[in-house]
C-alpha cells in the first residue's frame, strides 16, 4: 500500500516530534520487519525545523554504484532511518529512501523525495550521481523529454548506466551519435538481469527500428525469449520491414492472441500498414480497419500512429473529409512538437475548402464547420468563414442555424463595439425566423461598449421591430421616439396598426414620386380619412412624374376628383400597396 502524500511529506520534512510519531503510527504503509519503533527528529529551538546540512560533497564523494547494482537498503528501513534523522543525517537517509524507491521502480514517489532534497540543497545539481536518480525518476515517471536534460550533463555521456537509460527515455539510435550510444549502453545493460535486462534490450530494439535499422533490432531482440509477447511485437514489426512478411505476420497474429489491449492494437496497426504497403487491402477498407481500431483504443503512440496513417490515406485518395477528421483529433490530442503550427495551418486550408465549396450540401458544410469551430481560421479569414456561411445558411432558409452561427462568433471571437454589427445581423436572421423574444435577449447580452451612433440607432430599431412583433405596439412606438431616421419604420407600423391619421402625418415625411407604395399609401389613408384636399394636394404633386405607369393609373384612381372608378386601375392600387415601402426592418416588420 502506498504512503499517503501528507505523512510523505512529514517523514520527509521529519522537522518535529509529531512527524515522527505520524511516520510511527503509518505502520501499514512501511511495516518496521522487526526494527524498532522510530525515535523523534531532533528540531531547532523552539520547535522549527532544523534546516538539513548540505550533502552535494559528500554525495559526489561516495563511490559510484555499478550498473544494475541493487540498493543498498530496502523502503522499509529507508523509512525508519528517515524518521530517525537529524538535520546532519537528513538528507543522507533521504537519498538512501530515492535509491530503495528507484530500485523498485516507484520513480513518482522518488521524484518526490530527490526535489525536496534539491529544495534543501540546490548544489545537488551539480552532482552526477543525484543527476542520474533524478533522470531515471523521471523517465519511470514517464517524462521523457525532461528526463533526457537530466542524463545529458557531460559526466554521464560516456557512462554506460546513464546512456541505458537515455536509450529507456526515448534518445535516438542513429548515425554515428547512435552508434556511440548504443556502444555505451551495452555494458550496462548486460550488467542487469532478468526482467530488468530483457526491458533495456526492448528499448534498444524499439529505438534501432524507429531509426530504421530493423536487422540491427532483431539481434538484440534474439536474446530475449520467444515467449515474450511485447518482443513479438517488435519482432514482427521488424520482421516485416525486412522483407519477411510470412514469419513477420506469424509474429504479430501470436501477439493478436496472446497479448495486452495495448499490444494487440499495436500489433493490428502494423498488419494493417504491411497490408496496404504490399496491395491487399484497398485505402477504403483500410480506413475502416483504423476506425475500427481507433474505437477500442485510444491513446498513446498506437492512435497517433493509426491517425497518422488515416491522414495519409485520405490525402492520396483525394478524401478532405476524412483527412480532416484525422489531422483534426491529432491535433487535439497530442502533442505534436515542432508540427504543431504547420498542422493547425493544413487543417484550417482544409476546413476553409470544404465549409467555402458551393457544390457541398449546406447541411455538411455548417455540420463540418460547427464540429471544428476551434480549429477554424483567426482574425479576417475566420471572419470572412463565419460570414459567408451564415449568408448561406440564411439563404437556404436556415435562419436559426444562421444566427446560431454569428453568436458564437459574438460571444467567442468579437471584442467591443465589433459586437455591435453582428449583434444587429443576428437581430435580423431571428426576426426572419419569427424569434422575436431571442432578438431582445441577444441585444441586451450585447450591452455594454458605448457603440457609434449609426449602430446604435440600427440597435434600436431591431429592438422596436422585435417589441412590435411581441404585441407590444405602443411601446416599440414609443422607442422610435429615440431614434433618428426612423420615420419610414414608424410608418410602417402604424399602417400594420390602421392609424389612419397617424400614419398620414408620419408617411408625409418619406414621400417621394420613386417611393411609388408610399405615395399609394397615403392616397389610401387620405381616402380612409375622407380628407379629399390632401388626396387633391397629393394627386397635383405626384401624378406628374407617375403619369403612364401603373402607379400612376393606381394613383389618378385613388385620388379622382370625381371618384370615377376603374376596376383595373384600382387593382393596380391594391397590388402597389401591398408592396412594402422598402426592403431590409420593413421587410421585418411586415413578416409579423
Amino acid at each position: 500500500m502506498t504512503r499517503p502524500r501528507s505523512i510523505l511529506a512529514l517523514v520527509l520534512l521529519a522537522g518535529s516530534a509529531s512527524a515522527a510519531m505520524a511516520a510511527g503510527d503509518a505502520k501499514h504503509a512501511a511495516p518496521a520487519h522487526g526494527t524498532p519503533p522510530p525515535a523523534a527528529a531532533k528540531a531547532a529551538p523552539g520547535g522549527a525545523v532544523a534546516k538539513p546540512q548540505p550533502f552535494a560533497a559528500q554525495l559526489a564523494e561516495l563511490p559510484r554504484s555499478a550498473p544494475g547494482a541493487r540498493a543498498a537498503i530496502d523502503i522499509p528501513l529507508a523509512w525508519s532511518l528517515i524518521a530517525r534523522s537529524t538535520a546532519e543525517t537528513r538528507q543522507a537517509a533521504r537519498w538512501k529512501l530515492a535509491t530503495a524507491l528507484i530500485d523498485a521502480r516507484r520513480g513518482a514517489d522518488a521524484l518526490g523525495v530527490l526535489e525536496t532534497m534539491l529544495r534543501d540543497d540546490s548544489a545537488l545539481e551539480l552532482v552526477p550521481a543525484w543527476r542520474l536518480a533524478m533522470g531515471k525518476a523521471t523517465a519511470m515517471a514517464g517524462r521523457d523529454s525532461a528526463a533526457l536534460t537530466w542524463f545529458n550533463a557531460p559526466e554521464l555521456l560516456a557512462d554506460p548506466e546513464a546512456c541505458a537509460w537515455r536509450i529507456r527515455a526515448g534518445a535516438v539510435i542513429d548515425g554515428p551519435a547512435g552508434s556511440a550510444l548504443l556502444k555505451c549502453a551495452v555494458p550496462a545493460i548486460l550488467a542487469h538481469h532478468g526482467a530488468d535486462r530483457i526491458a533495456f534490450l526492448l528499448d534498444a530494439a524499439v529505438g534501432l527500428s524507429r531509426s530504421g535499422h530493423h536487422d540491427r533490432a532483431l539481434r538484440f531482440l534474439a536474446a530475449i525469449p520467444d515467449q515474450h509477447v511485447a518482443a513479438n511485437l517488435q519482432r514482427g514489426i521488424a520482421l516485416l520491414a525486412t522483407g519477411q512478411p510470412e514469419a513477420g505476420k506469424l509474429r504479430l497474429e501470436r501477439v493478436l492472441l496472446s497479448g495486452t489491449p495495448a499490444e494487440r492494437a499495436a500489433a493490428e496497426l502494423a498488419l494493417i500498414r504491411d497490408a496496404l504497403a504490399r496491395g491487399t487491402v484497398k485505402p477504403g477498407e483500410a480506413v475502416k480497419r483504423l476506425d475500427a481500431l481507433t474505437f477500442r483504443w485510444r491513446g498513446g503512440e498506437v492512435e497517433r500512429a493509426a491517425l497518422e496513417l488515416k491522414w495519409q490515406i485520405a490525402e492520396r485518395a483525394h478524401d478532405p473529409v476524412t483527412a480532416l477528421v484525422a489531422s483534426a483529433t491529432l491535433f487535439r490530442h497530442f502533442d505534436l512538437g515542432a508540427q504543431t503550427g504547420p498542422t493547425l495551418t493544413r487543417i484550417q486550408a482544409d476546413l476553409q475548402t470544404l465549409v467555402n465549396d458551393p457544390k457541398r450540401p449546406i447541411a455538411q458544410a455548417a455540420g463540418l464547420f460547427w464540429e471544428y469551430r476551434d480549429l477554424s481560421p483567426t482574425g479576417a479569414p475566420g471572419d470572412l468563414l463565419v460570414s459567408t456561411l451564415a449568408d448561406r445558411l440564411s439563404a437556404a432558409g436556415l435562419h436559426v442555424r444562421a444566427a446560431e452561427l454569428l453568436q458564437h462568433q459574438m460571444q467567442n471571437r468579437a471584442i467591443d463595439i465589433a459586437k455591435g454589427p453582428l449583434s444587429i445581423r443576428i437581430a435580423r436572421l431571428l426576426l426572419l425566423a419569427d424569434k422575436p423574444d431571442q432578438v431582445l435577449t441577444t441585444l441586451r447580452r450585447s450591452d455594454g461598449p458605448d457603440y457609434p451612433a449609426p449602430i446604435a440607432a440600427d440597435r434600436q430599431r431591431m429592438q422596436a421591430i422585435a417589441t412590435w412583433r411581441m404585441g407590444r405596439r405602443g411601446d416599440a412606438l414609443a422607442m422610435l421616439d429615440q431614434v433618428e431616421a426612423a420615420d419610414d419604420l414608424r410608418a410602417e407600423m402604424l399602417w400594420q396598426a390602421r392609424d389612419w391619421a397617424r400614419f398620414a402625418q408620419a408617411n408625409r415625411a418619406v414621400l417621394a414620386p420613386a417611393r411609388t407604395a408610399a405615395v399609394l399609401r397615403q392616397a389610401v389613408a387620405l381616402v380612409m380619412l375622407g380628407d379629399e384636399p390632401g388626396l387633391a394636394a397629393l394627386r397635383k404633386r405626384y401624378l406628374p412624374a407617375l403619369r403612364g405607369t401603373k402607379a400612376g393609373e393606381a394613383l389618378g384612381a385613388l385620388a379622382s376628383p370625381n371618384g370615377a372608378v376603374n376596376p383595373a386601375a384600382l387593382d393596380a392600387a391594391m397590388a402597389g400597396v401591398s408592396e412594402t415601402a422598402a426592403d431590409g426592418d420593413l421587410l421585418l416588420l411586415a413578416r409579423g
